[in-house]
């Protein structure tokens, strides 16, 4: 009920001043014909009146509707024009079979190719062959996708300079029109970086999970130690001479080994992902 109502509706606007239009012209000539029966120019100057003050009031109203429409329209605008700005967001259109119809610009600044390379090929033909059975799945949720809506995936593809970029699609069903049949239209956006950052953070994760699996037995070794010698020589009267030397020699011994362990675990720490 409530969008049937909104000044964004043309069919709500027109309704809306066609009802007041001529709720204001008949009961607006009722009060005319009650207060002014017999005084035929205190009837007219009302009339005069009544219309300029329609006119105003209409004119405002316009005035409004007119300025909302043209800053919804330089906010649209602004809009496009990241989108269409930014290098790493492209938009592109492909029918029903998957070959490509439309291409933006910066689609081709992104892959490298011409838009004659890309009109007319498969959405798959730029996908390396090692990826296909993987971005073939979600090209394959998308086709048997029945109703008008939108869906997200994400495909590999092979620029013309050989290098694999991801991207990104957000993308939507399109009805048949008279110019052209039913199809797809996608913006894309460039993940690569994205994708790399967090594989190779994924990766660092676990290289210190590895890290903890296998320093923690050369910490813990010369720690165990360490508190055993600490625990003998609180008690010195039942050890002689030649132990506590000795106890002391282990307890330098086993306090360079856990140091030997630190130093090479935090270098190994510091070690950031590429």
């Amino acid at each position: 009920m409530s969008r049937l109502f909104s000044i964004n509706n043309p069919k709500a606007i027109c309704l809306t001043y066609l009802v007041v239009g001529v709720a204001w012209i008949f009961f607006s000539d009722q009060a005319a014909g009650y207060i002014f029966t017999d005084n035929i120019r205190g009837m007219s100057r009302f009339q005069l009146y009544k219309g300029f003050f329609y006119v105003i009031v209409t004119c405002l109203m316009l005035y409004f509707l007119i300025r909302k429409l043209a800053d919804n329209l330089t906010r649209r605008k602004l809009e496009l024009e990241l989108v269409f700005s930014n290098p790493n967001l492209g938009i592109l259109k492909f029918d029903a079979e998957g070959i490509f119809t439309q291409v933006s610009s910066n689609v081709l600044t992104m892959t490298g190719y011409s838009a004659d390379e890309m009109i007319g090929k498969m959405i798959n033909h730029y996908t390396p062959e090692h990826r296909r059975p993987q971005d073939d799945i979600a090209l394959e949720t998308i086709a048997k996708a029945t109703k008008l809506g939108d869906f997200v995936f994400n495909k590999h593809v092979r620029t013309k300079s050989g290098e694999e970029i991801i991207v990104r699609g957000y993308g939507m069903r399109i009805k048949a029109s008279n110019n052209e049949g039913s199809g797809y239209i996608v913006a894309f956006q460039n993940i690569t970086e994205e994708i790399r950052y967090l594989t190779a953070l994924e990766a660092y994760n676990a290289q210190l999970k590895e890290l903890a699996s296998e320093q923690s037995h050369l910490v813990r070794a010369p720690l165990a130690r360490i508190m055993a010698i600490s625990s003998l020589l609180q008690d010195p009267e039942n050890l002689n001479p030649k132990e506590k030397l000795d106890l002391i020699q282990n307890l330098e011994v086993s306090a360079d080994e856990l140091d030997h362990a630190l130093r090479d675990i935090s270098q190994k720490m510091n070690t950031n992902p590429a």
